[in-house]
């Protein structure tokens, strides 16, 4: 049987495949064997050297009692540190929260005070206007020229609030009869306050 270049091309590839096989076996065994008699940490972090086999295997770090003692002493340190930064925090809210009251029971205070200065200012209008009506009904019943007479003694803002609130059939008979200088101002506040 003769070889031709076509053959060759066919069993070539199956051929490497074999010895690939063959020494990937080979290794992953020797490895194995290897990796059991002498034990190599996992995560070394340690750069790859290509070392002798006459020398001797690093030893790896060992945990003792002056290490574990730092260790400890650290998260000991650690600890108090937030255990004081929890007792500061405490307090801080402790703080807040009685500020917190305190302003609240202000607020409070200060709402009540509110109310009860809106209710007596209420009151006083109350009071105010109960006289002007009670103005207003005795200068309409009055004849004018006495109104009049009565109403030019008066303060120009009690003036300005009775003639605002009378019907204007009443100012206008009341009126001619204030003199004119004072008739022209409450006349001029009248139209400024409309």
């Amino acid at each position: 049987m003769k070889f031709g270049t076509k053959h060759i091309k066919v069993y070539l590839p199956a051929t490497l495949l074999g010895f690939l096989i063959v020494k990937l076996m080979v290794g992953g065994t020797l490895l194995y064997m290897k990796s059991s008699a002498l034990p190599v940490p996992v995560l070394d972090s340690r750069p790859a050297l290509a070392e002798d086999a006459d020398s001797p295997m690093p030893s790896q770090p060992s945990l003792n009692s002056q290490n574990v003692g730092a260790s400890v002493e650290i998260l000991e340190c650690k600890r108090a540190e937030i255990e004081t930064e929890r007792r500061q925090l405490e307090r801080e809210r402790k703080q807040l929260t009685a500020l917190k009251q305190e302003i609240e029971a202000k607020v409070i205070r200060l709402s009540e005070i509110q109310d009860s200065i809106q209710r007596k200012l209420d009151e006083q209008k109350t009071i105010r206007d109960n006289k002007i009506k009670h103005l207003i009904k005795i200068y309409t019943t009055m004849a004018p020229k006495k109104a009049a007479a009565l109403i030019e003694k008066l303060d120009m803002g009690v003036i300005i609030e009775l003639f605002s609130r009378m019907k204007g059939e009443h100012v206008g008979q009341i009126l001619p009869h204030v003199s004119a200088e004072k008739a022209a101002k409450i006349s001029e506040r009248l139209a400024r306050r409309n």
